[in-house]
């Protein structure tokens, strides 16, 4: 990521708090997340937050570094109980936490990561208004994240297979759009930008978010499982209501649709079916589709770029932008 290249001292410092925050005992519940943690994830949420703080030029970086590794803590505790809900075998080209020590440990270890999120927002020396302001955003973007997981599993639950675009547009947008516009607006607050900048940068981050989650499914089914590090046709297995599944049910005939959907809910592990999946996809552009609907996105995000001033953080933010839809993992 070139981009990253520009910020990498910020991000060295993030993951340095990131470490001075994990305790080290009691090992039962923290000693795991080291060595996850550090596993080679992307980082794009704190890099997100520092280019739209450093897009203001503001002062007093360390603030928003110390929030950017909460932030990215709390992503990785979603990402821990995700895999178990989803059953994911793999996370960063390695087994999930929950395969490699268990269901109750990973629970409780994502558990602590929450834990220790909020008792570090709360100690910092803030003055007490714009703490309340900051722990408000956070506070309202992590219950979004929950409500876009349950929506989902939900769907599961009940086997509901015929989702509508929109609906899909709702549940990623609060599951990935949400922290993601909240990170850029929280470098945004911690620059004293005034409220219309505010909300600018988070519409802005939840756009950059979508579109995310639009290459991060496509991924799933086109990448390269080294680059990737995720088991590919893992989504068809677990029966992720994704826009290619929606475009090729839409487009599919009778026969067809009817076997998408009981291999869909079916959880199958079986590679014949799964490419039976993805030949569909193909089939009917569905792939095709959804990249263009990511491209939708990120020209929403270009759009509010160009209204930056000139700076280099406005250059990254663009590279930042076709990152998002060209990235292989």
């Amino acid at each position: 990521m070139d981009f990253e290249k520009f910020i990498l001292d910020d991000i060295i410092k993030v993951e340095k708090k990131i470490k001075a925050i994990i305790p080290t005992t009691p090992k039962g519940v923290y000693g795991m997340l080291e060595e996850y943690l550090f596993r080679g994830g992307k980082r794009i949420r704190p890099i997100m937050l520092m280019l739209a703080f450093r897009a203001l030029k503001s002062n007093n970086k360390q603030n928003a570094i110390n929030i950017a590794a909460l932030l990215e803590l709390y992503h990785n505790f979603t990402l821990i109980h995700d895999d178990i809900e989803d059953n994911s075998k793999f996370r960063r080209g390695k087994p999930t936490l929950h395969i490699s020590h268990g269901i109750p440990i990973a629970l409780n270890s994502g558990d602590a990561l929450c834990t220790l999120v909020w008792n570090n927002l709360l100690e910092l020396n803030f003055p007490a208004n714009k703490k309340i302001k900051l722990i408000s955003i956070i506070g309202r973007a992590f219950q979004r994240v929950v409500e876009g997981q349950g929506i989902e599993l939900d769907w599961y639950k009940n086997r509901k297979i015929d989702i509508s675009e929109k609906e899909y547009f709702n549940m990623i947008s609060c599951k990935t759009g949400a922290l993601m516009g909240m990170t850029c607006e929280i470098g945004a607050l911690l620059a004293n930008a005034n409220s219309e900048i505010l909300k600018k940068f988070r519409a802005f981050g939840e756009s950059l978010g979508i579109a995310f989650q639009i290459q991060d499914d496509i991924l799933n089914v086109v990448g390269d499982f080294e680059k990737y590090k995720k088991e590919i046709g893992g989504d068809i297995t677990e029966g992720k209501r994704t826009l290619m599944v929606i475009h090729a049910m839409a487009h599919s005939n009778k026969e067809e649709k009817k076997k998408l959907s009981q291999i869909l809910m079916s959880n199958t592990q079986d590679r014949k079916k799964i490419k039976y999946v993805i030949s569909i996809f193909k089939k009917y552009n569905s792939i095709n589709y959804a990249k263009i609907k990511a491209h939708c996105f990120v020209n929403d995000t270009n759009a509010f770029i160009e209204t930056l001033p000139h700076s280099r953080e406005k250059n990254e933010l663009k590279k930042l932008s076709d990152y998002v839809l060209n990235r292989e993992f």
